[in-house]
């Protein structure tokens, strides 16, 4: 060994770069470049989604086997071809939803949470960055579209980037750089999704950053407080929720005149009805995965005419709920909201135990999720960003549900292995349960 100028050995770092991270990365970047990358963005996700589970094949059964529940989704999607109108298009796109649910699993499987996190920042950051470079704005001049084809899909992904920026604000052990970067983030995505004037998006990201606000509070209250505070806060959502639908009238006509759209909220209520007809034709098993707005299908071609959309893709009922209830039935949509109320309960409770960037980001992701849906369709679909960081989200909130049961009576250090290589590299994480 070397001495330099008779002092100590200088000490070299070593930087190791994991493989799943890196595909990870690449596969976020092939979906959130989608309106670019056209058929290629399908094509960069299944090849990077199929180098992911070969990098341990090995773990792929057991993390399937894990999480099989969650395969009832695509599985019914897939069976649903039996009374489809086109049941070559519900085969196909129930596969596909069923790999994209695979390779879900398998990131959040294989990853910690915190790299996880960071990864969706510096993904939706690039896009972002690209959007401000090299975006346009929308045909009538009503709103900004960025690197994408709808202003809807733009303020999606800049809002989830608003979530993610603020989370790590938010978190005081996420170090000083990435708190900054946070706060730059933040600045950049919140003006982003004001150019999208998507109404939608600001509303449901309001609401949801104030949850993460106020979760974040509450770190130095005891996990008792916090459980009290939770059930106040949910029983106080309920009675508000039962307020405004009695004085829905009311609260219709103030946000009309708040936002400026129009009394159908720009059709929507016109294809919400539509949606209730279509589901009672078949109310339990549905039309059949994705098998309505189809080419030929008389009601579908009815509509796109009534709204104008001559292209005949990328339109929707506005309703996660209502969307899903028309192709794939009640049994359907009990099985996504077993899904996305996993993540939802797993990911808030997460959060309020052990509040820290990756908590609150999924915490608030979720929430958004749930108001969003009202009015667009969130989940859950093949190829879809949204739809793969919602089952994420409740890998990783079962995770740290498993992480504080292993020692309920007290707040434990753990150490979430990150299996993926064989690299043996860990992330401590703190997790406590009240009970």
């Amino acid at each position: 060994m070397t001495m330099a100028h008779g002092g100590p050995p200088r000490k070299r770092r070593t930087i190791t770069i994991s493989p799943s991270v890196v595909v990870t990365f690449c596969i976020m970047l092939a979906l959130l470049f989608v309106f670019q990358l056209g058929s290629l963005s399908a094509l960069a996700f299944l090849a990077f989604g199929m180098l992911l589970v070969v990098l341990r094949p090995a773990a792929l059964l057991d993390d399937m086997a894990q999480y099989s529940w969650m395969y009832l989704l695509p599985v019914w999607c897939v069976m649903t071809v039996f009374w489809s109108a086109y049941p070559a298009l519900s085969l196909r796109y129930g596969a596909q939803l069923g790999l994209s649910m695979v390779f879900a699993v398998t990131m959040a499987s294989r990853l910690p949470p915190t790299a996880f996190v960071r990864l969706i920042w510096v993904s939706f950051g690039t896009a972002a960055i690209a959007s401000l470079v090299f975006g346009q704005v929308r045909g009538d001049g009503l709103g900004w579209l960025g690197i994408y084809g709808s202003k809807n899909a733009f303020a999606m992904v800049m809002a989830t980037f608003l979530l993610i920026s603020f989370a790590f604000v938010l978190d005081r052990r996420a170090g000083l750089g990435w708190r900054l970067a946070g706060a730059a983030g933040a600045v950049l995505s919140f003006a982003l999704v004001l150019l999208a004037q998507s109404t939608g998006a600001l509303i449901a990201s309001a609401f949801a950053l104030l949850c993460g606000l106020v979760i974040a509070s509450l770190r130095k209250v005891s996990a008792w407080q916090r459980l009290s505070i939770a059930v106040i806060g949910g029983l106080a959502l309920i009675v508000v929720a039962l307020l405004l639908i009695s004085l829905r009238e009311q609260v219709l006509e103030f946000v009309l005149n708040t936002t400026g759209k129009d009394a159908t909220l720009t059709g929507r209520t016109d294809l919400w009805a539509v949606a209730v007809e279509q589901w009672r034709v078949n109310p339990v098993v549905g039309q059949g995965y994705q098998a309505f707005w189809v080419q030929g299908n008389p009601v579908a071609e009815q509509m796109w005419a009534m709204f104008g959309i001559e292209t005949k893709t990328g339109f929707h009922f506005h309703n996660t709920w209502l969307s899903n209830a028309v192709e794939i039935g009640v049994i359907g949509v009990v099985l996504q909201a077993a899904v996305f109320g996993t993540a939802l309960v797993t990911c808030v409770r997460w959060a309020l135990w052990h509040p820290s960037a990756e908590s609150l980001f999924f915490a608030m992701f979720v929430l958004r999720q749930s108001v969003l849906s009202m009015v667009e369709v969130v989940v859950f679909m093949q190829f879809d960003l949204m739809s793969l960081l919602t089952v994420c989200a409740a890998v990783y909130g079962l995770r740290a549900r498993a992480v504080a049961r292993s020692s309920p009576r007290a707040a434990v250090t753990r150490t979430w292995i990150l299996p993926a290589d064989g690299e043996g590299r860990t992330e401590s994480g703190t997790a406590s349960s009240p009970a």
